[in-house]
């Protein structure tokens, strides 16, 4: 029997802990949510996939989820992203194992958005302080995810669930 190999691609922002679909909201009005399925995993409801055939689609779909990404001029970067992005590559085989499972691997490229601190010189806004506040959490939340991973005590309960970001990547960490 002939394997035939799909390759999907979906991209997605986590913006104030809000999970975005760049390639469908280019206005990020409509958030998503995190479920997860025993069979299939984690997903994000609502999410686009496309089909891609090589790499050049690829690279066709990251330029244009990046387009709609969210960003701001800081005091350190004229265009700082103001969220964090996971670009994610999923195939998938038509032929199952013995047991009738398919064969499925997952690819998560992230972007992070950078940890900022509070300049007392700088008039931010409202929602410049909220962005700065929801990033500096989530890249608290993923380094406690990873640390205890690293720790390898499988005893401890692993906080997954206190930002998007880990929940997202739970998986693939």
């Amino acid at each position: 029997k002939t394997k035939h190999i799909s390759v999907f691609c979906s991209f997605l922002q986590i913006y104030n802990e809000k999970l975005y679909d760049l390639f469908q909201d280019k206005e990020s009005s409509r958030a998503l949510n995190i479920r997860e399925d025993k069979y299939t995993g984690i997903f994000v409801e609502g999410q686009s996939e496309y089909v891609v055939n090589n790499s050049q689609d690829c690279f066709h779909l990251l330029r244009r989820g990046e387009a709609n990404r969210i960003t701001r001029q800081t005091r350190s970067n004229i265009h700082s992203s103001r969220s964090h992005t996971i670009f994610q590559v999923l195939v998938e085989s038509d032929t199952t194992d013995e047991r009738g499972m398919l064969f499925r691997g997952k690819l998560n490229l992230c972007d992070l958005a950078g940890s900022e601190k509070i300049h007392k010189d700088e008039n931010m806004g409202q929602q410049h302080l909220l962005e700065l506040k929801t990033i500096n959490l989530s890249l608290s939340s993923l380094g406690k995810v990873i640390s205890s991973l690293s720790q390898g005590n499988k005893k401890d309960h692993i906080s997954y669930r206190d930002s998007k970001i880990t929940r997202l990547l739970q998986d693939s960490l």
